[in-house]
Parts: structure tokens; C-alpha cells; sequence
């Protein structure tokens, strides 16, 4: 396996792992919506989005155009 499919592999587990953290937060805490759209500093939220972003971001780098 090269390494460019290993890293893959690893951010997708990542991924996964941190889904599952979001489903076991919800199923105990029901999903708010007010703070899903409006995160308070240092709540689950916001910790969920920015991690999940992070990792979104090196699946997917944004395309960059050229002018």
C-alpha cells in the first residue's frame, strides 16, 4: 500500500471514529440545533466542527484557481 492510500485510509477511520463520537452524543444528549448552528465556545459542537473540517480539509483540499 502506498502512502498516499495509507493516509487516506487513516483520515477516513478518523473520520469514521469521530462520527461515531457525534451519534453517542446525540443518542445521550439529543441533538440541538441552536448550537449545532450557533456552537458556544469550547461545547461539543464546536470541538465536532472544527476536527471534522480538519479532516475534511486533507481528504479534500480546497481548489485553488489560477488567474
Amino acid at each position: 500500500m502506498d502512502a498516499v492510500s495509507q493516509e487516506s485510509n487513516e483520515l477516513s477511520a478518523k473520520r469514521i471514529a469521530l462520527q461515531n463520537t457525534f451519534k453517542t452524543h446525540t443518542d445521550e444528549n439529543g441533538f440541538s440545533y441552536e448550537e449545532w448552528v450557533n456552537p458556544p465556545a469550547g461545547s461539543f459542537y464546536e470541538g465536532y466542527k472544527k476536527e471534522l473540517a480538519e479532516i475534511d480539509n486533507q481528504m479534500a483540499p480546497p481548489l485553488q484557481y489560477q488567474s
